[in-house]
């Protein structure tokens, strides 16, 4: 792993640090079968010493990048073998979310467990989205629940001097170009234009947090996904076309390998040009104006680097498809999950404002596609059942099977 966080690492430190919306990840597991507490203590031991113990510390050498030390800190296993009906396992997942995770000081996951009136047992994994992506997510679990946990290798970091003067170079070779393209081209102005206003022009909402799950008895493309998640919008009252974000995997170094583009999708739009316009606009995803380097950020102070990285934030929806879960994540110890929901939640949010009023997480696992909605504007979505009444309707509009979790 990057000794150092990334831009994006950085993104989510700040929305943790109040500037935007908090974030942490949530893997819900819901199995048949009574999982005893021995077994959830050798998965929550494993969790303590993988990907995810670590925290992040802030150099006190001006310019030098954040970077990663390792933590064994962890929240205690919390589990209670009160029944819990099937219809309260989804608030009680919601409420896990609801926990005091610090990326900084630690611990920055949780795991929790409760047995379920069916005999069964849920199991919650949470995370700050500053240490880990979704995949990184999948892969910390997996190695915990099957008990593979290789010893966390970190990359030895340059010292913070050497590695401030390396980042103030870089920024300054590819920076000095960009501005006097400035003053030559049209174009990187009309560029820097656009930048400015769309990470201006965007009026965002207070957050009031409602949530649905629902398993499909499908696998769903990628299209197929965003074509249901515009729908779903419509039906909630959004105007056409949709503005919808869409997370990808990219190369980026650190602990979230993601980058993000945009894409306007109406409910007449093909499966085909659905996907042809997700091609396009994997070509051209958010990212600094006019040849100006993504590292500049990190050396602004937090309000203004805040300021230039929300703009990816200004679409109405986010549609993450999270894909195929592999098979170290389909059972808890020795026990098969009937069903895993993937999402991400925001902790601690009354006073928080985004822009985005739907977020929508699909995974798959034996062939059933669990579709996870997240929504935060009231005046849409003015409660987790409205959300979960229209997401049924839409699905059985389209000849889709699904159960919903509420």
């Amino acid at each position: 792993m990057s000794a150092r966080l990334s831009v994006i690492d950085d993104i989510f430190l700040r929305t943790h640090r109040g500037f935007g919306i908090p974030i942490v990840l949530q893997g819900v597991w819901c199995s048949e079968d009574a999982v005893d507490h021995v077994e959830l203590a050798a998965i929550h031991s494993n969790l303590s010493l993988g990907p995810l113990g670590r925290r992040v510390v802030t150099p006190v050498v001006p310019g030098a990048r954040r970077r990663w030390a390792p933590s064994s800190d962890a929240l205690p296993l919390e589990y209670d073998t009160t029944p819990l009906a099937a219809s309260e396992v989804l608030d009680w997942a919601d409420a896990q979310g609801e926990c005091d995770l610090d990326p900084e000081a630690g611990p920055s996951w949780r795991l929790s467990a409760r047995s379920t009136d069916d005999g069964g047992t849920v199991l919650s994994l949470v995370c700050s989205h500053v240490v880990a992506d979704a995949a990184g997510l999948i892969e910390a679990a997996g190695m915990a629940l099957t008990g593979s946990v290789p010893p966390e290798s970190y990359a030895y970091p340059i010292s913070d001097v050497c590695d401030a003067a390396a980042l103030v170079w870089r920024v300054t070779k590819a920076g000095v170009p960009a501005l006097a393209s400035l003053l030559f081209s049209r174009r990187a102005r009309s560029e820097l234009r656009d930048f400015v206003r769309a990470s201006s022009g965007a009026i965002p909402h207070e957050v009031s947090v409602t949530t649905a799950v629902l398993d499909i008895e499908a696998r769903l493309s990628n299209s197929e996904f965003i074509s249901v998640v515009t729908e779903i919008m419509v039906a909630l009252g959004q105007h056409e076309p949709v503005s919808i974000n869409v997370p990808f995997r990219s190369n980026t170094l650190g602990a979230n390998g993601i980058g993000m583009a945009t894409v306007q999708i109406s409910r007449t739009d093909s499966l085909a040009a659905i996907k042809n316009e997700c091609k396009r606009a994997f070509t051209t995803p958010a990212g600094p104006p006019s040849g100006f380097p993504a590292e500049m950020v990190q050396l602004l102070p937090e309000q203004a680097a805040a300021a230039l990285t929300s703009a990816p934030g200004h679409a109405a929806a986010l549609c993450s498809n999270i894909g195929d879960l592999p098979d170290s994540v389909g059972a808890i110890g020795s026990h098969r999950a009937s069903t895993v929901a993937t999402r991400a939640l925001h902790p601690h949010s009354p006073s928080a404002r985004t822009t985005t009023i739907l977020s929508a997480y699909l995974s798959t696992l034996n062939g059933t596609s669990t579709l996870s909605l997240v929504g935060t504007d009231p005046a849409l979505i003015p409660s987790s059942e409205t959300l979960a009444d229209r997401a049924h309707a839409v699905l059985t509009h389209r000849q889709l099977t699904a159960r919903s979790w509420r």
